[in-house]
């Protein structure tokens, strides 16, 4: 499906006080069609968006993990790098980049650095520009300023794409903070908050997610919108979307009409999965020292030390036994990142996932499981001392192995979205910068993880076929999972709630209120009803 953007009339705009709703005036809001791209070349589980930069369409990777917008700029030495995707001509995808000779008078350089260096090996060197923005074709242009890039790259082997990001303003990367996308929205009235409501989607859909700019899409989610406030790390800020963390379990799938059930699931197994059971043979750790490290070469990336809170072993034995699988091997917060294509999780928190699963890593730490053990279970996450819950089907966070497709082909014609691949393995690690080519998503992901338009491990794609192909190192009827453990054990490597969670979330990012506002998603839902979103107290 083609990416379009929607703008709509509100007739019932809302105001979200403890998670209540009362009317309010309407208003004008835009929506953006958030495309869904699974093709590993293009690093896995990747939500894109098209915009307008001084009249020039680029698509790029939509980020709630960082908070500056980031454009190559036409004809630099990074256009003409390894793995550069400005024209096409490399790859056959064509992201897009800004020719600062075209509309001159609509590009003003701000005579600011731009030189950021990332865990991988990516760097992008250039300077801050202020141009005209669009978010909709024939939308309102709003003045934003963004980081032109003229030199760096990505290594060998991985591709670049522009990408917007749209996490809280003290996580961008230049020294002062500024407007960026969503508080510019605010701040040119174009919505009466910083906040946003985002709703992914099954990435086996044909149909594309949303983004409405100030408001949510009350069509999309089952029950309420429940908070979960932001936490903040050692320090004052508030530079990511970080909550608490409260259980990680798995559940049999709920066999709701049109709720939280996987596009053509198949016949549920209740019995799977014991969640107390210890009579699964266990076939070893998922070590983490086989991924890249996912800190940041950067003095300012958060730590959530202080949010530690170590169990005794029997406590933390009569938890799991409880259901509640997640450890205390890292600080129990999440960070709700869209750039990142997996679901990160602490290392024993893995570990016991996989003894109740009976799975095993791969060659290069894949998580790897039966797929008739997945099939028809629900990974379930709990946020704010569980008064946030959520279930992600397993068969939706399901790895594409490799058909030998090009960057260029058809990225999830398996899956239902027969699109091109929307952006390279770029990566971000747990701070407000994104990496393209950062480890996860370049080196695994990306590179070491086999995927092409065959989604869910199968021969021919489908979730009836679960099993139906081989996984890489794996054998006939074994499934990779999205899941992948923290690497390190330091301050600043927390869990991420990546892409392939989100999928399963409705959530208003609200940085007016300092909370996210989460619900279930209805994961193939096509109606809309767009309301206008208000923070408590109307800032």
């Amino acid at each position: 499906m083609k990416v379009i953007y929607l703008t709509c009339w509100l007739s019932s705009p809302l105001l979200l006080v403890s998670s209540q709703a009362t009317a309010q005036p309407g208003g004008n809001l835009e929506v953006s069609e958030i495309q869904k791209i699974t093709d590993p070349s293009q690093g896995g589980f990747r939500p894109f968006i098209q915009f307008s930069v001084a009249g020039q369409v680029m698509r790029g990777l939509l980020d709630t993990g960082s908070s500056d917008l980031n454009i190559p700029k036409t004809g630099s030495e990074f256009c003409r790098g390894e793995g550069e995707q400005c024209d096409g001509r490399a790859t056959g995808f064509k992201a897009g980049s800004l020719d600062v000779n075209k509309n001159q008078t609509e590009i003003r350089d701000l005579n600011i650095p731009l030189n950021a260096t990332f865990t991988g090996g990516a760097a992008f060197v250039g300077t801050f520009i202020e141009s005209s923005l669009q978010v909709t074709p024939g939308g309102k242009e709003v003045p934003v300023r963004m980081g032109l890039v003229e030199s760096g790259g990505v290594p060998p082997g991985q591709v670049s794409f522009p990408v917007m990001g749209i996490g809280p303003i003290q996580g961008e990367s230049a020294q002062d903070p500024y407007p960026n996308v969503p508080a510019r929205f605010k701040q040119d009235s174009l919505s009466k908050s910083n906040a946003y409501g985002l709703y992914l989607g099954d990435f086996r859909s044909p149909n594309n997610g949303s983004l409405v700019w100030g408001g949510f899409d009350a069509a999309k989610f089952e029950g309420e919108l429940k908070a979960a406030p932001l936490l903040k790390p050692d320090g004052n800020s508030l530079p990511a979307f970080v909550v608490d963390f409260s259980s990680v379990g798995l559940a049999p799938s709920r066999d709701t009409e049109g709720g939280n059930n996987s596009q053509g699931r198949p016949n549920r197994q209740k019995s799977a999965v014991s969640e107390s059971d210890d009579s699964i043979p266990w076939s070893g750790e998922f070590k983490s020292s086989v991924f890249t490290s996912r800190r940041l070469d950067n003095t300012r990336v958060p730590s959530y030390a202080q949010t530690s809170q170590r169990l005794s072993a029997r406590d933390l034995l009569q938890r799991q036994q409880r259901g509640n699988l997640l450890s205390d091997d890292a600080p129990p917060v999440a960070w709700l990142d869209t750039g990142v294509p997996e679901i990160i999780l602490s290392g024993r928190t893995l570990d016991a996932l996989g003894q109740r699963l009976g799975a095993r890593p791969g060659p290069q730490g894949e998580f790897l499981a039966a797929c008739n053990r997945i099939r028809g279970m629900d990974l379930t996450l709990g946020m704010n001392k569980d008064n946030v819950q959520v279930r992600v089907p397993l068969d939706s966070i399901l790895v594409a192995p490799d058909a030998g497709s090009g960057a260029g082909e058809p990225g999830n014609a398996g899956r239902g979205n027969s699109r091109q691949p929307q952006g390279g393995r770029n990566q971000r690690g747990p701070n407000k910068s994104q990496n393209n080519g950062k480890g996860r998503g370049g080196n695994r992901q990306g590179g070491n993880r086999q995927g092409g338009n065959n989604p869910n491990g199968n021969g021919q794609g489908g979730n009836d076929n679960i099993g139906n192909g081989p996984s890489p190192g794996a054998g006939a009827g074994t499934c990779q999972l999205a899941l992948a453990p923290v690497q390190g054990n330091g301050p600043t490597d927390i869990p991420v709630l990546g892409a392939p969670a989100l999928q399963s979330m409705y959530v208003v990012f609200d940085m007016d209120s300092k909370a996210l506002m989460i619900a279930q998603a209805k994961m193939n839902e096509t109606t809309t009803d767009i309301r206008e979103y208000i923070p408590a107290g109307g800032n």
